[in-house]
C-alpha cells in the first residue's frame, strides 16, 4: 500500500507529524518500536515532572509550620509515587494510541530503516511513501563509570537513595538533584567546569546554583576524571548529555553535523529529496518537545506546498523550585550579534506572590534594543517562569516594545507583575540615559 507521508518516530516530533499530516487528509503509517510517546512522555518530561511535582509538595509539607499548619507525621511512600507516576503515563499513552487511531493513522511497532527516499522496511515487510519523516529523537550519552546509570533508568527506583551522586551539570542534572534531595537523598553535583548551567545566561545559573546549595544540594566543580569515575554513592546517575537516534539509511541519502546529527534546514529538508528531520535527530537540536513538535509541523506544511510562519523564539525551561527559563536572546548574546541593548532585572524579594510561597531568592531580566525599545530576550529564575516566559516570547514574537510590555495589566498579587516592574525599571534606566 503506498502512504502520502511515513513517520519513524513515535515521539513528539513523530506523533505531531502524523497527526498534522492525517488533519491534512493525508494517508499516513507511523514506525515505532518502543512505546509511543517517545522518551518525553515515557522516559523524560512528563515522568520528571510527576516527580518533580512531588518533590515540591514534599518540600511545601515540611515548611507547614511556617502557615501555622501542624502535620505531625510527613513520609514518603516511594512505591507508590512510582506506581502513580507509571499509571500518568500509561493514561496519556492509551490516550495517545486512541488519537492516532481515530485518525486512521497506521502504527507500525517495529524498527524501521529507510531502504530509499520511497521505501522503508522494518524488518518483516516493505511501506512505500511519497515522502518521510524522520523523527527518531536521542537517547543518553553512554556513561564513561562503571555501575552509573542514565536518566532512563532512574525512573526504574523504587526508592528513594540516601545517597546519589550525578555526573554533569545541565537541565537533566539539576532537575533530578532537586528531585531527590526534596524527596530525601544526600545529592552531590560533580562537574568538570567551574559552574552548572554553563551554556545559560550566568545570572541563573548562579541564581540556581545558590538556591541548591541552600537546599543542602553539594556541587563539586573542576573535578578530576578520577572524581568523576569514583563510584561513592548508592546511585550514580550519569548525566552528560544526549546523542541522535539514528536509523540505518543507504550512504549518502543523509549528511551528518559534527554532533552526529541530521543536517536538515528550517523546514526539517534533509539533502535527499522527499526526505526530512525534524526534533532531537537534527543537528544542533536544543532537544526540547515542544521545538520538535513545532518543527514536525513546519515539515509537515512543507510537503503540503503551504506558506511557513517565521520562526518563534524558544523558551527554554528547568523545571526545579524556583523555576528557571531563558527566551529569546541573552544580554551576551544580544552583544555578540551587534545589537546595543540594554537589561533590565526585577528582583523577586519585592513581589508579594513570591514573599507569601517561599524565600527563594530570584529574578525577571527583559532585554531589549536601546533605540527601539523592542524586545529581544528574556531571563527568569522565578515561581511560575515556565508559564510567565510564554507570555515575553509571545512578545518577542511579535517585536513588541518594553513600552507595550508594560502597558498591560496584571493581576495582584501574582508572580507576573514582576514583568510590570522590570519593564517600567527598563523605561526609567533609557530615560535616565
Amino acid at each position: 500500500m503506498m502512504f502520502d507521508i511515513a513517520v519513524i518516530g513515535g515521539g513528539p516530533a513523530g506523533y505531531t507529524a502524523a497527526l498534522e499530516a492525517a488533519n491534512r487528509g493525508k494517508s499516513v503509517v507511523l514506525f515505532e518500536e518502543r512505546e509511543l510517546g517517545g522518551t518525553c512522555l515515557n522516559r523524560g518530561c512528563v515522568p520528571t515532572k510527576f516527580l518533580s511535582h512531588a518533590a515540591e509538595l514534599f518540600l511545601q509539607a515540611a515548611n507547614f509550620g511556617r502557615y501555622g499548619i501542624s502535620a505531625k507525621t510527613i513520609s514518603l511512600d516511594y512505591i507508590k509515587t512510582y506506581e502513580e507516576n507509571m499509571s500518568v503515563i500509561r493514561k496519556l499513552r492509551d490516550g495517545l494510541t486512541e488519537l492516532l487511531e481515530q485518525g486512521n493513522i497506521k502504527i507500525v511497532s517495529n524498527r524501521a530503516e529507510l531502504l530509499d527516499e520511497t521505501h522503508i522496511y522494518d524488518g518483516n515487510d516493505v511501506y512505500e511513501c511519497r515522502s518521510v519523516i524522520i523523527a527518531t529523537g536521542s537517547v543518553p550519552s553512554a556513561p564513561f563509570i562503571t555501575g552509573a546509570i542514565t536518566s532512563d533508568e532512574i525512573f526504574n527506583l523504587k526508592q528513594v537513595p540516601n545517597t546519589l551522586k550525578i555526573i554533569g551539570g545541565g537541565i537533566v542534572a539539576v532537575e533530578f538533584a532537586h528531585i531527590f534531595n526534596a524527596l530525601g537523598a544526600d545529592v552531590t553535583i560533580c562537574i568538570r567546569g567551574d559552574r552548572i548551567l554553563r551554556k545559560w545566561d550566568r545570572e541563573i545559573s548562579v541564581g540556581l546554583s545558590q538556591s541548591l546549595k541552600k537546599k543542602g544540594i553539594k556541587i563539586l566543580t573542576k573535578c578530576t576524571p578520577e572524581i568523576l569515575a569514583q563510584c561513592d554513592a548508592d546511585v550514580v546517575l550519569s548525566a552528560t548529555g544526549r546523542v541522535p537516534n539514528l536509523i540505518k539509511a543507504p550512504d549518502g541519502m543523509l549528511t551528518f553535523g559534527e554532533d552526529g546529527g541530521i543536517i536538515a534546514d528550517d523546514c526539517g529538508r534533509t539533502q535527499t529529496a522527499g526526505v526530512y528531520a525534524c526534533g532531537d535527530v537534527i543537528s544542533g537540536s536544543v532537544q526540547l518537545a515542544h521545538v520538535a513538535m513545532e518543527q514536525a509541523k513546519r515539515s509537515v506544511r512543507d510537503i503540503c506546498g503551504e506558506k511557513q510562519p517565521p520562526l518563534c523564539a524558544v523558551v527554554n525551561c528547568i523545571y526545579t523550585c524556583p523555576e528557571a527559563v531563558s527566551v529569546g536572546m541573552t544580554e551576551v548574546d544580544a552583544k555578540a550579534a551587534g545589537l546595543e541593548v540594554l537589561s533590565a532585572k526585577q528582583v523577586m524579594s519585592s513581589n508579594a506572590r513570591t514573599l507569601i510561597v517561599s524565600d527563594d531568592r530570584g529574578f525577571i531580566k527583559i532585554v531589549a534594543e536601546k533605540s527601539s525599545g523592542i524586545i529581544v530576550g528574556a531571563q527568569l529564575l522565578c515561581e511560575r517562569a515556565c508559564e510567565i516566559g510564554s507570555e515575553l516570547a509571545l512578545a518577542i514574537n511579535n517585536n513588541f516594545t518594553v513600552e507595550q510590555l508594560a502597558n498591560s495589566t496584571r493581576p495582584h498579587p501574582s508572580f507576573c507583575e514582576a514583568v510590570t516592574a522590570a519593564s517600567e525599571t527598563w523605561l526609567k534606566k533609557v530615560r535616565q540615559i
